[in-house]
């Protein structure tokens, strides 16, 4: 009669590690279905980059991927997308002014030989979230860099005047006096 316990213990420990098992491979199973489906249903990349744009919130960007969609190259993996902006003239797409902290306080035109021009880098998901490449924080890295601009200053304002777009409006603080001449001290609030 001990042998038969015996064994019949055995047996019922062997089907809880099946159940286990089981269990786990339904999981899974489940997980893959699950990317099958987001890769199957993923937006294409011209909405993707839409998308990222819209989340990224940088206008200037946004207006020189519209004006000349050739800015941007984007390169798809398997779960993702991989963008990469290079030299844009983000002075193109700003309406800048430039002022003297004061007292007292002025503003004025800024400089014609002043120039902005970044390349930005960002990671798009299935989803379409942008997310930053090299791991840190904000949604997209960027570096200043030497302009390769699409299309000239002249141009892009006309074609930007003539779909609607307005520039967007940026002031620059010459504390340290680059331009005016006379350094101002920083104040802490």
């Amino acid at each position: 009669m001990p042998t038969i316990e015996r064994d019949a213990y055995r047996d019922r420990r062997y089907a809880e590690w099946y159940v286990v098992l089981g269990f786990c491979a339904m999981i899974g199973a489940a997980v893959v279905c699950w990317k099958i489906g987001k890769v199957a249903f993923a937006p294409s990349t011209e909405e993707a980059m839409t998308r990222s744009l819209a989340e990224l919130r940088v206008p200037e960007l946004t207006t020189a991927y519209t004006l000349h969609p050739d800015t941007c190259s984007i390169k798809k993996a398997m779960w993702s997308w991989s963008v990469e902006c290079v030299g844009v003239p983000i002075y193109f797409y700003q309406d800048l002014t430039l002022c003297d902290a004061g007292p007292p306080r002025t503003c004025r035109v800024v400089p014609s030989d002043y120039k902005n021009c970044r390349t930005f880098f960002w990671d798009i998901d299935l989803d379409g979230r942008p997310s930053n490449p090299i791991g840190d924080r904000g949604r997209y890295a960027s570096v200043e860099e030497t302009c390769n601009p699409k299309g000239t200053l002249v141009s892009d304002r006309e074609e930007m005047a003539r779909r609607g777009i307005m520039p967007n409006r940026v002031e620059i603080l010459d504390h340290p006096g680059s331009y005016s001449g006379t350094p101002r001290a920083i104040l802490r609030q």
